[in-house]
């Protein structure tokens, strides 16, 4: 299996905070910036299997796009804010194709093939507006996702409000730098917890 694994900070936000956080992307050479609604739904078997093994399944519309995600959680960094794991998606319109599409794309086929025989329920929803910003300095790529909208779970909401930014490509040491100049510059305190972790507590409030 070929892993691919997912490197991101994450960020509690603001309005405010969004907006300075996109006037520093903004000013720096290079940067390309992209509207995308986010419609997300998150699946578990009945008994809990999935969060049970830190694994995560979604489905998400991407403005007109819809993305089939698996997530695996792994040992969790101990640079403050730093997020990694195994993460596959692909183009999907349903759980059913999209679990038989994941293991050409690395994700565990055994898995998979599990999940295609057991009944799906979903968890919870996530709705929000991502300013997505591509930035590009010298062969370092990441992009910073600016994060609105709400969590759902239950009958139960709260909003959403974060800053990503994401490793693409190129040196991990400069993107970590990037990090911590934006940490520093708008005196940010780290996400520790995923969109789901979050939803899923509004039913322990």
């Amino acid at each position: 299996m070929n892993k691919s694994v997912e490197k991101e900070y994450k960020w509690r936000a603001d309005e405010l905070l969004l907006s300075r956080a996109l006037l520093w992307a903004s000013a720096r050479i290079g940067s390309q910036s992209r509207t995308i609604h986010m419609e997300s739904s998150y699946y578990d078997t009945a008994d809990g299997m999935l969060r049970e093994s830190k694994t995560a399944l979604r489905l998400r519309r991407e403005n007109e796009r819809s993305v089939c995600c698996m997530k695996i959680r792994g040992a969790e960094s101990g640079t403050e804010g730093l997020r990694a794991h195994e993460e596959y998606q692909c183009d999907a319109e349903t759980l059913k194709e999209g679990l038989a599409k994941l293991p050409g794309k690395g994700a565990p086929e055994a898995l998979c093939k599990q999940l295609m025989q057991r009944e799906l329920v979903e968890t919870c929803t996530v709705s929000f507006r991502r300013c997505a910003v591509l930035l590009q300095e010298k062969d370092t790529v990441c992009e910073l996702a600016l994060d609105q909208g709400e969590l759902r779970h239950e009958g139960r909401s709260a909003p959403l409000c974060e800053i990503e930014l994401e490793y693409v490509a190129g040196d991990e040491k400069a993107f970590h730098a990037l990090a911590a100049e934006l940490a520093d510059q708008l005196d940010l305190i780290p996400e520790n917890e995923s969109k789901l972790a979050r939803a899923l507590k509004l039913s322990q409030n």
